[in-house]
């Protein structure tokens, strides 16, 4: 009987003080500076990396713009479908840069000086920065896994429909077109009277590969396209039609009739054709899926667990990669805080640049040990960057905890 009222109170006092613990003078007076701070420094390092690498990608894009005829205003477009390939790299370096000069300001401050004079110990400051490394994570890999396979197949799609617009309604100059087997050339359109007809059709010459090494050559005084209808089907109509049947080898043609001279061959004349095709006859676009960077992570994990079939194990590879990047983000900030543990007087002008040195050689070393593996199933490529993220925290933690008296005591001699 009386030991019940001494436990009765033994608990409140307990979980009064986990309370207190965990919403003491730390998390009430320094998590919403220390939370600013880092998502400041995120940012503009963020805006700085995706300056950079759209300016690196400026010419590509403007040259896959001209060659496809695309409409100068999808270039913003197309900027902004390639500025999604450089986040998960980037945010992994943003949150290592922000976490040391936000976590390096406050100790020079002697604001963690006084928080552990006041009884706050360093896992308080490991438990922000890992906070905020998790929200990073998931963001990086919502970006590489769900936006980017987006904007890839975008991107694809405004080319493909920006060049088939060009065949279909034509340029003022003259170009050739690449399709599977043959080369078509569309010379420019005849201006009527000083003024260039919108509707006018054009010429058209076609070079197509044949069986055998024979060869064919169609030409049309008028070529026009009409389509395409709901069901994909269109409509070339060609007047004035001419095709040559060409065998450089001189064996016999049976389009020709069975000449032997390797000259060319009249094969068939008609003043009018029109023939209904398919519009991936003329230029191929694959659905989505086709290509491995437009899959998302939910198809990857819903992929078969084992094979051996190159598609898969290309699969399994990019999925492996997208989640070493995305787990960078968890060591980012453990790298971070060990840096500021030996930034110095003697190391303040080098220790970051090795931290970021460090990042970069975790993310290559993640990427040649998944070739290497090669995993056959989705957990096979969770597996490998998940142990490897789990004993670098195990000896980054290790080394906070050693050296957490330089993590709290300003080291750079201000006053």
């Amino acid at each position: 009987m009386t030991d019940a009222p001494e436990t009765t109170t033994a608990k409140p006092r307990t979980l009064g003080g986990l309370v207190k613990r965990f919403s003491g003078p730390f998390t009430l007076l320094y998590a919403r500076r220390f939370f600013g701070g880092v998502a400041l420094l995120v940012f503009t390092v963020m805006m700085l990396f995706e300056a950079v690498f759209i300016a690196e990608r400026f010419p590509m894009v403007f040259r896959s713009v001209s060659q496809n005829h695309a409409d100068p205003r999808d270039m913003g477009f197309l900027l902004l479908c390639n500025s999604t390939q450089v986040v998960d790299l980037a945010l992994a370096i943003a949150v290592l840069v922000g976490t040391y000069w936000t976590a390096l300001r406050m100790r020079e401050d002697r604001e963690l000086l006084v928080l552990v004079a006041a009884g706050t110990g360093p896992l308080q400051l490991i438990g922000l920065a890992l906070a905020v490394a998790v929200v990073v994570m998931f963001g990086s890999l919502g970006v590489s896994s769900v936006l980017d396979p987006a904007a890839r197949f975008a991107e694809r799609e405004v080319l493909f429909q920006a060049e088939f617009r060009g065949l279909r309604t034509g340029i003022n100059t003259g170009q050739f077109y690449d399709f599977p087997g043959r080369v078509a050339f569309a010379p420019a359109r005849q201006p009527a009277g000083g003024m260039m007809a919108t509707n006018q059709t054009r010429g058209l010459f076609v070079y197509e590969e044949l069986k055998d090494g024979k060869f064919r050559v169609v030409t049309a005084d008028h070529a026009s396209l009409e389509g395409p209808d709901p069901g994909g089907r269109i409509l070339l109509k060609l007047g004035g039609f001419t095709s040559q049947t060409f065998d450089p080898a001189g064996r016999p043609c049976k389009d020709c009739g069975g000449t032997t001279t390797g000259l060319s061959q009249m094969a068939t004349l008609a003043g009018d054709i029109t023939q209904a095709m398919k519009a991936d006859q003329l230029l191929s676009f694959d659905p989505r899926g086709a290509n491995a960077d437009e899959m998302t992570i939910f198809n990857q994990f819903a992929a078969r667990k084992f094979s051996t079939d190159a598609r898969h194990r290309e699969d399994m590879r990019l999925l492996g990669e997208r989640l070493a990047r995305s787990f960078l983000c968890l060591l980012a900030p453990l790298i971070a805080l060990a840096c500021v543990c030996l930034t110095n007087r003697a190391t303040n002008y080098f220790a970051l640049p090795l931290a970021c040195m460090g990042l970069m050689s975790l993310n290559v070393t993640s990427e040649w040990l998944i070739r290497v593996i090669v995993p056959l199933d989705p957990w096979g490529a969770l597996r490998t960057p998940a142990v490897l993220t789990l004993i670098m925290a195990a000896l980054l933690l290790a080394e906070i905890f050693h050296q957490q008296g330089k993590l709290v005591q300003p080291q750079l001699g201000r006053p």
